[in-house]
């Protein structure tokens, strides 16, 4: 009898115990729920143990963390339990009442009664005649599996799954969703990315960034504006985590400078408080994700400390993930959805100022 895999229908969190995680970008929020209200939150280099994952969320002893913002290890499938079950393979495609079935489906036996099979597949009963069945019993491991994976069969079937994602597990292969896989395959993603192009394509943002302060109607009034400096190699550092993704921070430094072109250097650097920098740091993370990044785009805001060097005024870091799924699409989504802290003296108030400018 050919011992089976079997890939229930199922979706729940992996529970394992003791897994250690370490925030590696800025800081990462510890949630109610994953998206939910924040509980607290980790600064970089500290860390905390996990109990389950559930898609790029972990949880914590006091609530979820975006994973997108750490490093961890977890193995790859953790034992929950076992379940006794009888179910027939199919051989050949055919029809059953309506529903077309091909080879190597799996319907699950409910039970056998004068000569007839009560089938489930995808939740639809079928009474199909035990001839036609080769049914088959066995107690199958369920499983999860603690990362991306691919389902492999002898044809040319295959799939992808999630982390979090439930299966029974016997000798011979897999089953998930009533089919049968032969294998199952850790799914990693290996990503490169191009330092020089990076950098050529950041400082292009940068460029058109500068050129339109430049232009800007409060530069005109005031006579200068805030530059953001060019972005070098070594303002740009690449993070790659155990669980094989990479993050990337990056420092962007300001400056004053007259609409001349020359530096103003005996006063500190404050920028603007208005939609255009949020905006300037979000199209500058859909670039970094867009480069190879998968995991987190940290940046860190640095400004002219008026004398002859600069100093951090905090940080914005934004998870892949998020992005991926649409909830970066706006500067106001990109504040509602990143982790941040800004010091408040970075910050002019653009009302504030013009306000000083009419009173002379």
């Amino acid at each position: 009898m050919k011992k089976l895999l079997v890939v229930l229908a199922l979706f729940v969190p992996a529970v394992c115990g003791a897994q250690e995680f370490k925030v590696v970008s800025s800081a990462a929020s510890i949630r109610q729920i994953p998206m939910g209200q924040i509980e607290k939150t980790l600064n970089r280099g500290e860390g905390a143990s996990l109990s389950s994952l559930f898609t790029f969320w972990g949880k914590t002893e006091n609530g979820w963390v975006n994973l997108d913002y750490t490093s961890f290890d977890f193995p790859f499938e953790k034992v929950m339990g076992e379940l006794p079950l009888k179910f027939a393979v199919i051989s050949h495609p055919k029809t059953i009442d309506g529903i077309e079935l091909k080879e190597n489906d799996v319907l699950y036996v409910a039970k056998v009664e004068d000569g007839q099979a009560v089938c489930l597949f995808k939740n639809r009963a079928l009474l199909v005649p035990e001839k036609d069945l080769n049914v088959e019993s066995a107690t199958f491991s369920v499983v999860v599996v603690n990362g991306g994976a691919l389902l492999l069969s002898d044809g040319s079937d295959s799939l992808k799954i999630e982390p979090g994602t439930a299966l029974l597990r016997g000798e011979g292969g897999y089953l998930y969703r009533n089919h049968y896989y032969t294998s199952l395959e850790p799914l990693v993603e290996e990503k490169s990315v191009d330092v020089d192009t990076v950098l050529k394509e950041v400082n292009r943002l940068i460029d058109i960034f500068n050129s339109a302060k430049l232009s800007s109607a409060i530069a005109d009034r005031l006579g200068y504006y805030v530059k953001t400096m060019p972005v070098k190699d070594t303002d740009l550092k690449f993070v790659r985590t155990e669980d094989g993704g990479v993050g990337v921070v990056i420092s962007l430094k300001y400056k004053f400078f007259l609409k001349s072109g020359e530096p103003i250097t005996g006063r500190k650097t404050r920028l603007f408080l208005k939609e255009s920098n949020y905006e300037f740091w979000r199209k500058l993370t859909e670039e970094l994700f867009n480069s190879g990044v998968n995991k987190f785009v940290d940046i860190r805001v640095l400004r002219f400390d008026g004398e002859s060097s600069y100093e951090e005024c905090g940080f914005v870091d934004s998870s892949y993930h998020l992005y991926k799924l649409g909830y970066l699409k706006s500067w106001k989504s990109f504040l509602e959805n990143s982790e941040s802290n800004l010091s408040d003296d970075l910050w002019f108030f653009a009302d504030e100022v013009y306000e000083r400018l009419e009173n002379g």
